[in-house]
């Protein structure tokens, strides 16, 4: 994942877009008049066949009609992010002479939406925006109403595989954030709470890292940012799996996975979210299978580093009492965080990798955190025996 800027560069540089976030029910629907005074008039909705079909998104589509919005439709096609699905969305978006884009799913949706609206006014191909600080032109108007509790409408990466090259991308511009996000329980309340959990397991190891950034200091509101997501997350996330209907909770939750998101835009990306690229990249291990058990892995490692930030986080959530020594309260957040996800994610092991496989992604791993711009404390050593024992 070459870049020719670190990330933190990136950030000082780019800043980070202003976004507005909606929350209500029916809320995706009644933006419509902001939109329009934004300056729209062609919406494109990108989404995939089974959340077009939700009643839901028809009656939001319907509002913007009504509002006087022309709305065109892209069925995303591929299970993953895909070079085909950006390429196919580009060109309705320019058939239709569309100005802005509603993307409208989950976390490959969202990829594909943020793409394709940095395709629209960087041109080139695809992968010429891959790595850190290739993003040079500002997008036009773009919306993401996200279906579960997923952190990709506030983060500022995507990823997507290139059938031209056969490999998987890595994106990284805090330009590409969306203009708006929109939590609507109207949207949520049509999945099982269990698809709302792994995508809220994803944005919690997000913020967890990113509340353990070194760069908190430099950026104590996007900390805490953090701080709102492992709270909203980690505080309900067992609370919303034993009950199939509140919407209340699927919200909080929901809301979480946006403020871990936007932790890290200032904050950046920890090694849990890089290993699960080098995975993906080289065994095509979807990221919310097993962050959970690497990020618990990397905890028990950085605990002679971060002991204090963890201890703060232990004494924040009541996981234990205020008089607990440093260590032993780390221990003891490390030990919730176990719980939280062995109750919550399969048991099932990790996909099986030979020596060769875990040596390149835990070197890899390391290398992209070099080119962010971070000072790593754990070795690829450690990373290949994090990856050989869970």
């Amino acid at each position: 994942m070459a870049g020719t800027m670190n990330f933190i560069k990136s950030t000082d540089r780019d800043g980070v877009t202003p976004q507005t976030l909606y929350i209500d029910a029916g809320s995706a629907g009644a933006i419509a008049e902001t939109l329009k005074e934004r300056g729209s008039k062609r919406l494109l909705i990108l989404s995939n066949k089974s959340t077009l079909e939700y009643r839901a998104v028809e009656d939001t589509i319907r509002q913007y009609n009504e509002a006087g919005l022309r709305t065109f439709n892209y069925q995303r096609r591929n299970i993953v992010s895909d070079s085909r699905d950006i390429d196919g969305a580009l060109k309705t978006y320019r058939e239709y002479n569309c100005d802005t884009i509603i993307v409208i799913g989950s976390r490959e949706d969202i990829s594909v939406g943020k793409l394709t609206a940095l395709a629209v006014t960087n041109p080139g191909k695809f992968t010429d925006l891959a790595g850190v600080g290739n993003v040079k032109f500002d997008i036009k108007t773009l919306v993401a109403i996200p279906v579960d509790s997923t952190a990709s409408a506030s983060t500022p990466e995507s990823t997507f595989y290139d059938h031209e090259t056969s490999s998987w991308n890595l994106c990284i511009s805090q330009i590409m954030l969306p203009h708006m996000v929109v939590i609507d329980s109207d949207m949520l309340l049509r999945n099982a709470n269990d698809s709302l959990a792994l995508p809220a397991l994803d944005a919690l190891c997000m913020a967890i890292e990113a509340y353990l950034s070194p760069l908190g200091i430099k950026y104590p509101s996007y900390k805490a940012d953090a701080t709102v997501a492992i709270y909203k997350i980690l505080g309900r996330l067992n609370r919303l799996m034993a009950d199939n209907i509140d919407a209340y909770l699927q919200t909080k939750v929901a809301v979480g996975g946006f403020y871990a998101g936007l932790s890290t835009t200032r904050l950046g990306f920890g090694y849990t979210y890089f290993i699960m690229h080098k995975l993906q990249e080289r065994a095509g291990c979807d990221y919310g299978f097993g962050m959970g058990k690497v990020l618990v892995a990397i905890l028990r490692s950085l605990l002679e580093y971060k002991a204090q930030d963890m201890a703060e986080l232990a004494r924040l959530m009541h996981f234990c009492t205020p008089s607990l020594d440093t260590i032993s309260a780390a221990q003891s957040f490390i030990d919730s965080v176990n719980d939280i996800f062995t109750k919550n994610t399969p048991p099932e092991k990790m996909l099986m990798l030979n020596p060769g496989d875990r040596s390149a992604i835990a070197e890899g791993a390391i290398k992209s955190m070099h080119e962010m711009g971070f000072e790593t404390k754990i070795s690829a050593d450690t990373i290949e025996n994090i990856l050989r024992l869970i």
